[in-house]
């Protein structure tokens, strides 16, 4: 086989392969046997025709096409071997010359995985703060919690500000029901809900079976997008009005959540989740810095306009999951932030690009450190995942395929690799 290769723009390769019929034999015979299964020949039982046979019957030309695939396949990762190249996807073919009892020779144009040359770890630092729980949090909570174990009692007159109300609503925007944006018998704590601003001073002074129709402009940052910086319509019905029999804190109160001995435990406890949900946030929060830096003084080679229409994909299809999940389209997102889906692609491609280059980051750190996820590790984790699905056979059965052991191992290892460059630069 000879290999001729190319370097091209864009992070991009041509290889012209040669292959000789000797060396192609063996796909031809494959093909032939696997043709055989299909026809029937006097004399012969499907699978068992001779390969001379089959070429006397069929044509080496069609027989040929028939183990095309399988001859490209094959010589294409050996040629990528030879040349130590790393691919990404599928290469572009090309047939130059085929014809039965001669060379085969083909173009095969590859994307190349981007090569990046990493700065100086030791010149990058950052430093961690240290984490605050102050009072006034940890006695918002309790107050919540405290709330939420209060006794309810339906009461018949006018909603209060430390009422619980329960309630119907409709939002429309421009006159258009919103995906997502209807709920039924919804539980609003008056005083300390996460609605929109300005939602609560419209329940306050409603009754039981009262309706009411309102707009409110949703703050630009709202989390839910599609609602973002948009004037909505409000319509509700109030279904009842609850007073609120909230328990003192105290040791008694301690003791009615089950496992807890005195009010000292409780706040504890509560302390303990707070600082869990900071560092959470905080490790996040290092880890995009981290990347980022490292990004800035990295030199990346050119990248290929597919890998960042790649990402974009998978940015679109984690947003579509959440929307789904949130009982959201994307169409109708989409119209609200009044963008097609070709603007939003557009506008991806910087965020995109971010990710690319991190990953890609994460690669160099694992090959230049040495960084690597061993079969125990990744036992141990589907072991942890088969305890959470061990009553869904299908995806039990899917975490054992070699597909998804090899997924798995590639984002351990990618944990690996940005737990080590916390070690390093993180202090």
């Amino acid at each position: 086989m000879q290999i001729q290769l190319n370097n091209l723009p864009k992070s991009q390769a041509e290889l012209i392969i040669e292959i000789t019929p000797q060396e192609y034999q063996p796909q031809l015979e494959a093909a032939a046997k696997k043709l055989s299964q299909r026809i029937k020949i006097d004399g012969f039982r499907p699978g068992n025709v001779p390969y001379n046979i089959m070429v006397q019957k069929m044509g080496e030309g069609e027989i040929m096409n028939e183990a095309l695939d399988e001859i490209i396949t094959r010589t294409f990762v050996k040629a990528i071997i030879e040349k130590k190249l790393d691919t990404l996807g599928q290469p572009k073919i090309d047939i130059t010359k085929m014809a039965p009892g001669n060379n085969l020779i083909y173009k095969a144009t590859a994307i190349l995985l981007p090569k990046v040359e990493l700065p100086d770890l030791n010149s990058i630092k950052i430093k961690k703060d240290q984490i605050k729980i102050e009072d006034k949090e940890l006695n918002r909570a309790l107050a919540h919690l405290a709330k939420y174990r209060a006794a309810e009692k339906l009461v018949d007159r006018a909603a209060q500000k430390t009422d619980l109300v329960k309630l119907d609503y409709n939002i429309a925007i421009a006159g258009v029901p919103q995906d997502g944006g209807q709920q039924k018998d919804f539980e609003v704590y008056l005083g300390d809900s996460h609605m929109v601003p300005g939602f609560e001073q419209e329940i306050i002074g409603l009754k039981r079976n009262d309706a009411k129709k309102f707009d409110i402009k949703f703050p630009a940052n709202y989390f839910q997008k599609n609602f973002a910086g948009k004037n909505a319509t409000f319509d509700v019905k109030i279904n009842g009005v609850y007073k609120l029999n909230i328990p003192n804190l105290d040791d008694d109160f301690a003791r009615s959540l089950g496992k807890f001995k005195n009010l000292t435990e409780v706040k504890e406890q509560i302390k303990q989740n707070i600082q869990a949900e900071k560092t959470t946030e905080q490790d996040k929060k290092l880890e995009n810095e981290m990347l980022n830096k490292i990004i800035e003084k990295s030199k990346f080679d050119d990248l290929p306009d597919k890998i960042i229409a790649n990402e974009v994909e998978a940015i679109i299809y984690e947003l579509e999951s959440d929307l789904t999940a949130k009982g959201l389209k994307i169409e109708t997102w989409l119209a609200n932030m009044k963008k097609t889906m070709d603007e939003f692609k557009h506008n991806l491609r910087p965020q995109a690009e971010i990710r690319v280059k991190s990953a890609l980051v994460i690669r160099a750190v694992a090959g230049k450190e040495n960084i690597k996820v061993d079969d125990s590790e990744v036992a141990t984790e589907i072991k942890k995942l088969k305890k959470i699905y061990q009553s869904n056979p299908k995806i039990e059965k899917q975490l054992q395929s070699p597909a998804y052991k090899a997924h798995l191992a590639n984002i351990l290892n990618g944990q690996k690799v940005v737990e080590w460059l916390k070690g390093k630069i993180v202090n």
